[in-house]
């Protein structure tokens, strides 16, 4: 494995895929040098992160643990274990699954999550066409979307909706689509770029890129990734409330939910310039691996480099945490389970973690809290109540 070093570093960090962990393990085994090259790589990574301190013994060990519970989801599927969790963990706890690091409690101001639902009328797909007319859709048919006239709009095959492109169009015709928390959703648009939609989220989109129109442009609520088809005559544009991001060809994922503080573009690949809609002078040009970070209070904008998959894990219906506070991370797990989450403990919601967990079952993931928290919970319906 020639690229051990880039996996390793990926496992230390928390975002190793599973397969990249497979290949890992298997690289491990094939000989004994290749675990002291592991536990080096180790004591490299803790001596540049000097806050952290460790055991490479008990790294390589926890490694293998980890493995083999992963390993146990394909003997016992209906096991709570089918949790994938692993981490490089903070404030000593190393790979052990996931782990935390709690924030001193008198120095964080805490407060209570109190989260309103606000969903599709009913559990299903929502396609709003030019005319107003409003068709409902399960996420499981398969159909042909039809206009007023009898025209075919697009399809509707399964988890995803393909245009029908219409050269004949002159003028734009938007549609647009609202997916409910806790569902995914893929769209082909009439010049093959490819959407995947996240959980409450909507795309309003038109039916055909008419070739008159000096940009193609679509709007987005939520979050949603893009893998857009090039044309340098009729650059892409995605408008959120408060940003527009351009493009070319390119793939990147834009979150921009009405209940979030920030908008961010990350760029998987190619390049975009993100800018303000207030504020035109305030833009930013990303390349692979840079994310724009909006906030809507102080109306400002700037760039970090991240790991790309920490932002595009939903598409896989997984989550992913990064030294991330249980307060910043309830909204996705809201939206990823169709829940609404009330905490009133104040441990929880100042505790980092570090992990990936399958989206399968929200009480599987509250019970891998509370076992190393040990708190209580109390779930009626589609509320979630949180216990000191």
């Amino acid at each position: 494995m020639d690229n051990y070093l880039t996996i390793i570093k990926r496992y230390l960090e928390g975002g190793i895929s599973s397969s990249d962990r497979r290949a890992l393990q298997q690289w491990l085994s094939e000989n004994p040098k290749h675990e002291i090259l592991f536990k080096q790589e180790i004591k490299k990574w803790y001596a540049v992160n000097e806050e952290l301190s460790t055991d490479s013994n008990s790294a390589y060990n926890h490694f293998l643990q980890t493995i083999n519970k992963k390993e146990t989801k394909v003997i016992k599927p209906k096991s709570w274990s089918r949790i994938v969790k692993y981490a490089a963990v903070l404030g000593g706890l190393l790979l052990s699954g996931y782990y935390y690091t709690t924030q001193s409690v008198s120095s964080v101001k805490t407060k209570s999550i109190i989260v309103e639902v606000d969903t599709l009328p009913i559990d299903k797909i929502k396609i709003v066409q030019a005319d107003g007319t409003v068709t409902y859709t399960d996420f499981n048919d398969k159909a042909d979307i039809v206009n007023a006239s009898g025209n075919l709009i697009g399809k509707k095959e399964q988890n995803q909706f393909i245009v029908q492109p219409d050269a004949k169009i002159t003028e734009t015709k938007y549609i647009e689509i609202s997916i409910p928390k806790g569902k995914l959703f893929q769209l082909t648009l009439s010049d093959g770029t490819k959407v995947w939609l996240n959980a409450a989220s909507s795309l309003k989109f038109p039916q055909h890129f008419t070739a008159t129109k000096e940009n193609r442009m679509v709007y987005l609520k939520g979050e949603a990734f893009f893998d857009v088809t090039k044309n340098k005559k009729q650059p892409f544009i995605v408008k959120t409330e408060t940003v527009a991001i351009e493009v070319l060809g390119t793939q990147f994922n834009v979150s921009s939910y009405a209940e979030d503080a920030t908008v961010k573009t990350t760029l998987v690949e190619g390049a975009v310039v993100v800018n303000d809609q207030n504020e035109n002078t305030n833009s930013l040009q990303l390349i692979p691996n840079d994310q724009a970070i909006f906030s809507k209070h102080k109306k400002i904008m700037h760039k970090q480099k991240v790991n790309t998959s920490l932002y595009t894990s939903w598409m896989d219906k997984k989550i992913i945490m990064q030294n991330e506070s249980f307060i910043d991370a309830f909204k996705r797990i809201e939206r990823s389970y169709d829940v609404s989450i009330t905490s009133h403990n104040k441990t929880l919601n100042n505790t980092h973690f570090t992990g990936e967990f399958d989206v399968e079952n929200i009480e599987e993931i509250l019970r891998t809290f509370s076992e190393t928290l040990k708190f209580t919970y109390e779930i009626k319906g589609k509320n979630i109540t949180i216990n000191p």
